[in-house]
């Protein structure tokens, strides 16, 4: 198969393209899970929005780790597959 056609790796490469920049958004994905679930055990014996506003922050952070991770995977995966087709063409000769 041709990697300049395969859809998936490109899509994979498009992804994975810039891993610091993914690595940082899980990063602060996970800070601001943290500090979401910080306000939401610190809510308990606060009015209720303290912990709506933890709950919100979670959600938003879930929403930059999953970025984060899905970039990370990506770069992975791509790297993977590339490594594969290369292998393959290399050892041809061999059964």
């Amino acid at each position: 198969m041709n990697m300049e056609n395969d859809k998936l790796q490109n899509f994979l490469v498009k992804q994975g393209s810039n891993p610091q920049k993914s690595v940082k958004q899980f990063i602060i994905g996970l800070v601001l899970f943290l500090a979401g679930v910080a306000l939401v055990y610190m809510g308990i014996g606060l009015p209720s929005f303290v912990q709506v506003l933890g709950l919100t922050i979670i959600c938003i952070a879930f929403i930059f780790a999953i970025r984060g991770y899905i970039g990370i995977v990506s770069n992975r995966i791509a790297f993977y597959r590339h490594q594969a087709k290369v292998n393959k063409e290399r050892f041809k000769n061999i059964k």
